[in-house]
């Protein structure tokens, strides 16, 4: 499997706090059967601005050092949306925003219950700049999860869904987990992640939720949020699997 929201990162968000629970979250995450993982730090979210990459990659690098490249940890991150996100985007390599895996892929959490009434638009002009959006964990975020016509309304213009694996077992509550079986059954999800952060408070979860899609939704839909989509997203390449 290859996780595409990770807080794996030590003493930069609320994820691990030292090197031990960085590398023993990532173990766990290899033990479910995981193989790459992007770390999504958080990026210009409240206390945690994260704005300088050389030194996210830094964290990485050294990160892989201590796993022997197993699970290969790679670049991302998880990107609070703001409505500079187009002048952001458009500095370049001086940009704090870093694509998953470095590629045209970006992940964006909104905050919670408002969703800005120009994202569409904005969305749009991220993608003629090249950048695909990725929606982080929308069962979670209450406009979304009530009124789900909106998520599909950025779905179709580009979007890309990622739902998390410890919502579809519900261990953030009915309403999320009522929203992944919502947005599952409107077609609007393309990816599974844990958005693990520690083992304590929130684990990778992969390997239940992964049985769990493939039990009620099937073999194809199962592949398609945990292997295929995963992968193209590492890719750069159009997602092949487009809804349940």
């Amino acid at each position: 499997m290859i996780e595409i929201h990770f807080h794996c990162l030590p003493r930069v968000d609320d994820g691990p706090a030292s090197w031990d629970e960085a590398v023993e979250l990532c173990r766990a995450a290899e033990a479910e059967g995981t193989t790459r993982i992007v770390a999504t730090p958080h990026v210009l979210r409240d206390g945690w601005v994260n704005t300088n990459p050389v030194v996210r990659d830094r964290l990485v690098r050294a990160l892989n050092e201590r796993l022997g490249g197993t699970p290969r940890i790679l670049p991302g991150c998880e990107y609070y949306y703001s409505d500079e996100v187009i002048s952001l985007v458009k500095k370049g390599p001086a940009s704090p925003l870093t694509g998953l895996a470095r590629g045209h892929y970006l992940l964006i959490e909104f905050g919670p219950g408002h969703v800005p009434p120009l994202i569409v638009s904005v969305f749009h002009e991220l993608r003629v700049l090249g950048l695909h959006p990725i929606v982080a964990h929308p069962e979670r975020h209450l406009v979304f999860a009530h009124k789900p016509e909106r998520l599909a309304d950025l779905v179709a213009r580009g979007a890309l869904v990622q739902i998390t694996a410890g919502s579809l077992l519900g261990d953030f509550g009915k309403t999320a987990q009522k929203a992944c079986e919502d947005f599952l059954k409107l077609g609007l999800v393309h990816v599974v992640a844990s958005d693990a952060h520690s083992m304590s408070e929130r684990p990778p979860r992969m390997a239940p939720a992964r049985e769990k899609i493939r039990k009620k939704w099937g073999a194809d839909v199962e592949r398609g949020l945990f292997v295929d989509n995963p992968e193209a997203i590492l890719d750069s390449q159009p997602v092949p699997f487009t809804g349940a």
